[in-house]
């Protein structure tokens, strides 16, 4: 079993999940249907309802189903004489229209066979040009999910203005996959899965033995270096499709996770926060540096910003701190509701109460932190102060004078708001500033050193 996930400490409050089934979870390699993979892939959702998840499907794979069919359908009406003339590619709106019964059908029996209605919503990019249109469609879905049932989304290839279901990537969303994060943000979701045939995003193709699976997508880190291969071997657009889609809806405020449609009970360890597939979340850049860094790169970055802390005036200093001050109070649901997920995962590891204890930012304690960070920046400017002056023969003055030490390394365990109270003492002195902090505060600490590194940049 795959180990818990710090970072996925929130899909314990996750209740609206939208699932995306693409067309290669539900075809086999010769092009037919997987039912086995159908069938287990509705056990789970059957289970997940009946925990009270509010589930979702949008599922491809009518255009493969509806191929399919009209190639066996013109087989059997064929001569051999037709059959030795080149063969036209089937229309891709006529697959469409065939397979969407077929495929829906699948759906229903399946889910009726586990005690579970389910129901088919097809829509068109256009449809989203209406707002009447998108207020019918949320109060549509809020109805079902109330009676539990399984709303399933389908782009309608039959009537759609694309040019071909394959050929045209135009428009509001252009494939199911982005259909899949317009629905996530439009129905306010609390989850995205994108069930793939692969296990997540890796750094490259995934036949590659030098390939590594990602498994929390960092747009900073892995935008440039990640290498995509062939699109998928049946659908529309593949893994490029499905990181776009990603992308757009963790942007938008719901996380989604990449993970694999063919492995067992992924659905389920996915809700709980198992390490699998490729987590894409708008704070995932404060969880982990963009980044490898080495100590040494670390220290020498440390000791050129000493260095221009010493060149910048008192005011501008204080202005730092000022600028620090407000930015936790501007920002401290953010800071708490990352504190909290610090917590949980203290709580799940069954940490001592008193390190918990000293781990928690209490009701207040921002405000105070702010109005502390404030004090210390209107005090008296610590650095070229005289401490003391010797006259050492007549005309020479020998005087001692306060300055920055230069670099401080500061080793503290799990209170973030010590890393508040070092950071501005360290601004208002001049000094440069690496810190350790205890793991336990990982996401309290990032989010309070991005507000740092922004007032300082």
């Amino acid at each position: 079993m795959a180990g818990a996930d710090l970072n996925r400490s929130f899909m314990k409050d996750v209740k609206r999940i939208i699932i995306k089934v693409g067309t290669a979870v539900i075809t086999r390699n010769d092009g037919r249907l997987a039912l086995g993979r159908i069938g287990a892939l509705c056990e789970q959702v059957k289970d997940l309802n009946a925990q009270g998840y509010e589930v979702i499907m949008v599922t491809s794979g009518a255009v493969g189903v509806g191929r399919q069919r009209l190639r066996y359908r013109k087989l059997v009406n064929s001569s051999f004489a037709d059959l030795q003339k080149p063969q036209m590619e089937l229309d891709g709106k006529a697959c469409a229209a065939v397979g969407q019964s077929g495929l829906m059908a699948l759906y229903d029996m399946l889910f009726t066979q586990l005690d579970v209605s389910s129901s088919q919503l097809l829509v068109t990019d256009s449809d989203f040009d209406n707002s009447n249109f998108r207020e019918r469609l949320r109060e549509t879905v809020e109805s079902l999910l109330e009676l539990r049932v399984i709303p399933i989304f389908n782009e309608n290839d039959a009537i759609s203005t694309r040019k071909a279901p394959y050929e045209d990537s135009s428009g509001i969303f252009w494939d199911n996959d982005s259909l899949a994060g317009l629905l996530a943000l439009e129905l306010k979701a609390d989850l995205l899965v994108l069930l793939s045939d692969v296990d997540g995003l890796y750094s490259g193709p995934p036949s590659e033995p030098s390939s590594k699976l990602i498994h929390t997508y960092i747009k900073e880190k892995h935008y440039h270096e990640i290498t995509f291969g062939d699109k998928s071997r049946v659908g529309r657009g593949g893994m490029t499709a499905k990181v776009q889609a990603a992308v757009w809806a963790s942007t938008g405020g719901v996380p989604v996770v990449i993970t694999s449609g063919c492995a067992s009970q992924s659905l389920v360890k996915v809700l709980r926060g198992e390490k699998i597939g490729t987590l894409f979340h708008k704070n995932a850049s404060l969880w982990e540096p963009s980044k490898d860094t080495s100590v040494r790169e670390m220290a020498v970055a440390a000791r050129d910003c000493s260095r221009r802390l010493q060149n910048l005036t008192s005011e501008e200093r204080k202005k730092i701190l000022v600028d620090v001050a407000d930015a936790l109070e501007a920002n401290e649901d953010l800071i708490r509701s990352e504190n909290e997920a610090d917590l949980a995962a203290a709580h799940e590891a069954g940490y001592e109460s008193a390190l918990v204890s000293r781990l928690t930012l209490k009701p207040g304690k921002i405000a105070s932190l702010a109005k502390s960070v404030r004090t210390l920046a209107n005090m008296e400017d610590p650095i070229n102060e005289i401490l003391k002056r010797t006259e050492v023969a007549d005309g020479l003055v020998l005087e001692k004078t306060s300055c920055p030490l230069g670099v401080l390394l500061i080793i503290f365990e799990s209170r973030p708001d010590a890393l508040v109270q070092i950071a501005s003492l360290a601004i208002r002195s001049g000094n440069g500033l690496l810190l350790k902090g205890g793991k336990e505060a990982m996401r309290s600490n990032a989010i309070l050193h991005k507000g740092y590194n922004q007032c300082y940049s």
